[in-house]
């Protein structure tokens, strides 16, 4: 199955894509436009959203590079992936 990453990354094939930091951390790192519908229990956004999971900020650094910073993203709560994660609409992937 072709989940949107490949050797690690995160291909186009996700119009979302989460940052998930440690056990309880997710940044939006794609589909800043979707934010809102993400955020509504019945909200209207593409399907699945990627979640790449990261041990921690500097493991994000070295496989997204140096330039991306969570802290320049949205933070996105960890109800909302879980809600994601319990309707089925997370692909998640430890990076």
């Amino acid at each position: 199955m072709n989940d949107g990453i490949q050797n690690g990354l995160p291909t186009e094939d996700h119009e979302i894509i989460l940052i998930g930091v440690g056990e309880e951390n997710y940044f939006l790192y794609r589909g800043e436009e979707y934010l809102s519908q993400l955020l509504l229990a019945d909200g209207t956004y593409p399907t699945p959203v990627c979640c790449l999971r990261f041990a921690n900020v500097l493991d994000v650094k070295l496989m997204l590079g140096e330039s991306v910073s969570v802290a320049n993203n949205w933070a996105v709560h960890p109800e909302v992936v879980a809600r994601l994660r319990k309707d089925e609409k997370l692909i998640e992937t430890e990076a």
